[in-house]
């Protein structure tokens, strides 16, 4: 069986994901698609922009279904629109944020989400208790560079990176870290190598590379989520928004 993933980066900023940095999770029975949203913002740091990315989002899940897409994957921390999207589709929607923090509760007793911005800190914990993880949950460490400086300077993004999961570890408690924004991807091999010299022998979770294994996973076992925990949307007018399938204008 075949399985064919879309990548929605629920921004509007092109070249922040590429195909190529996910090409090396590609195999012989496995396609990665991506798409960016046409209305929203440039990045997500705050409740604000989330909400302008959700109804793109959305409208971007249900055209990967309706193009053939087994499962989509939301390209953010934030997961916004998750549960949404899987009221508007039946294929598997996969987000990083449920998928690292859960595997991390797995692989320790207590993870730290290591992130962008401090300005996050109330969202993070948020969508933490709302997975019903904050008894895991050791702390919330930021690196102050927004998210479309991260590619700007790589030596400086990996020490920041690696200096925050050191504390994380050494002074909150933490067993595993959880790199908190999908455009760390690629950081995690550096991040564990730095802390494994400091004598720090702790996971690194990268929330892309384990969301793509996940979705890949649920197609290949036939599971897709509970229809009974996310009903398709009932039919009614709609004013401002594109969903013929759902609105009864």
């Amino acid at each position: 069986m075949h399985t064919r993933i879309e990548l929605i980066t629920p921004i509007i900023t092109e070249g922040i994901r590429t195909l190529d940095e996910v090409a090396p999770y590609l195999r012989d029975d496995l396609t990665i698609t991506h798409s960016l949203i046409e209305q929203g913002p440039a990045s997500i740091e705050s409740e604000f922009d989330e909400a302008l990315a959700v109804p793109a989002t959305i409208r971007r899940a249900m055209d990967a279904e309706a193009a053939g897409a087994n499962a989509v994957i939301i390209d953010c921390m934030g997961d916004p629109g998750l549960h949404a999207c899987r009221e508007a589709v039946s294929i598997p929607v996969i987000g990083p944020a449920q998928s690292a923090m859960h595997v991390a509760s797995m692989l320790g007793h207590r993870f730290s989400f290591v992130t962008v911005l401090d300005r996050l800190r109330a969202m993070v914990g948020k969508i933490v208790a709302g997975y019903g993880l904050t008894g895991n949950y050791a702390s919330f460490r930021a690196i102050d560079v927004p998210v479309l400086d991260i590619a700007h300077d790589p030596a400086r993004l990996n020490a920041a990176l690696a200096r925050e999961a050191a504390i994380a570890v050494r002074d909150d408690g933490a067993d595993v870290i959880v790199l908190g924004c999908t455009g760390f991807l690629g950081c995690a091999e550096a991040m564990q190598q730095a802390l494994r010299s400091d004598g720090l022998d702790v996971p690194v979770i990268d929330p892309i590379p384990l969301a793509v294994h996940m979705a890949d996973a649920l197609v290949k076992t036939g599971l897709s989520h509970s229809k009974r925990t996310y009903p398709r949307p009932g039919s009614k007018p709609l004013a401002g928004y594109a969903f013929p399938e759902i609105s009864s204008d």
